[in-house]
């Protein structure tokens, strides 16, 4: 793992999108572990990374997509830690609702995701646990939520960053909401603006310091 700024870190093993581990006094953190395909060495470095960080407790899933969630069921399993998802996303891996678009239902064929067998659903702002918040930021998939400590803050698949920290909507045909995204994005931007945010940890692009528009 590599050091992103404080207590936050991000993995080099997962496999699939960017995975993300933070420590707070009581938790250890570890944000969208990614594909089962990954699993052997995504658990190694969460070995190695414990004397640092200390064992995991907590999966934090910013969305259901395969690329970040899938291995969450066998990790729950493994390391007994608790699984956090939005209530619209554990809605869709229940399969009581179905994904909104034709890509995406597409996509959730062709990668599978089994719910954790338990899960702590969110649907609103609120803190988590000693400094870590977290509030929805929808458009991609219904129940995307956002993570935060301290000035570091975890978007998943909400926007992709450029090197220079500028954000965008992430790209249309895998969104589940193009309106609802565009306007996810201009909240974050506002965000970012009000200060208190430094870095942005996306799903697929290198986290970067942020650019105040």
């Amino acid at each position: 793992m590599r050091t992103i700024s404080g207590n936050c870190y991000q993995l080099q093993r997962s496999k699939g999108a960017n995975g993300y581990l933070v420590r707070t006094p009581s938790h250890t953190a570890l944000v969208d572990p990614g594909m089962a395909s990954g699993y052997d060495a995504l658990l190694g470095e969460l070995r190695d990374a414990a004397p640092i960080v200390g064992q995991v407790t907590d999966i934090l899933l910013t969305h259901y997509d395969a690329d970040h969630a899938q291995t969450a069921r066998r990790l729950q399993h493994d390391l007994d830690a608790t699984v956090w998802l939005g209530a619209a996303d554990a809605a869709i891996l229940r399969r009581e609702i179905a994904p909104p678009t034709r890509v995406r239902r597409t996509l959730f064929r062709l990668a599978r995701v089994e719910l954790p067998a338990t899960v702590t659903e969110l649907d609103g702002d609120r803190e988590l646990f000693e400094g870590l918040t977290t509030f929805p930021i929808p458009g991609h998939t219904p129940g995307q939520m956002a993570f935060q400590l301290d000035d570091v803050l975890f978007t998943g698949d909400a926007v992709r960053v450029e090197r220079n920290g500028t954000i965008k909507r992430f790209y249309s045909a895998l969104n589940s909401d193009n309106p609802l995204a565009a306007r996810t994005t201009a909240d974050l931007q506002r965000r970012i603006n009000a200060g208190g945010v430094s870095w942005v940890c996306p799903g697929h692009n290198p986290p970067a310091r942020v650019n105040v528009s």
